[in-house]
């Protein structure tokens, strides 16, 4: 009686110690995976939304350029505002000091010169610059697109929030996943270390 009690006990042993072995090989392979994969992911979007961003607001700033150029029948703060809600972004016109002109979601009486900021310094040499820097107030990562126009400069600022979302989004999915993958491991772990048990 005693020998099978011992054999029953050191089979449930021996399946505890299987599952645990099997489980914990199971866990640190899924977690390096999702360590692997969850730092290839956060920078490939993170990469391609900024790339495909900074292209599309380029183009808006170029198109708000021409308008600025050949518009002449609306008033310079009109079309800052127009450009600014059809790109989703805030609208800035300097002319060649610096000086704000026109913008769409600050008063001018706010503003200060702005032609210290390295994207309006490039604009007004007649280059297109592309510069990304962090607000003050919010510390959001925010991108600047600025292109030289006829007296002056255009610039559109868009806040990069839209990258923090994505990657935050992809980053919940990766969990998701390696918890679904950790209770499958689970499973398996214990289904293989019962047929061990029963094999030994």
């Amino acid at each position: 009686m005693e020998s099978k009690l011992d054999a029953a006990t050191g089979k449930k042993a021996g399946r505890l110690t299987a599952f645990l072995i099997l489980f914990g090989a199971f866990l640190a392979m899924i977690a390096a995976a999702a360590v692997g994969i969850g730092y290839n992911i956060h920078r490939y979007w993170e990469d391609v939304l900024r790339v495909e961003i900074t292209r599309n607001l380029t183009q808006k700033a170029q198109m708000f350029a021409v308008r600025v150029n050949t518009d002449h029948e609306h008033k310079i703060g009109d079309l800052a505002t127009q450009e600014g809600q059809l790109a989703g972004a805030r609208a800035t016109v300097v002319d060649t000091n610096g000086r704000v002109v026109a913008d769409s979601e600050v008063q001018l009486s706010a503003l200060e010169n702005e032609a210290r900021h390295p994207e309006f310094v490039a604009a007004l040499r007649g280059e297109t610059s592309v510069v990304t820097r962090k607000r003050n107030d919010f510390g959001v990562a925010v991108l600047y697109v600025a292109v030289p126009v006829s007296g002056g400069a255009v610039r559109l600022a868009y806040p990069l929030a839209d990258i923090d979302i994505a990657t935050a989004h992809a980053r919940r999915v990766l969990l998701l996943g390696s918890a679904i993958a950790a209770l499958a491991g689970l499973a398996i772990s214990w289904l293989a270390a019962t047929t061990i048990a029963r094999r030994a």
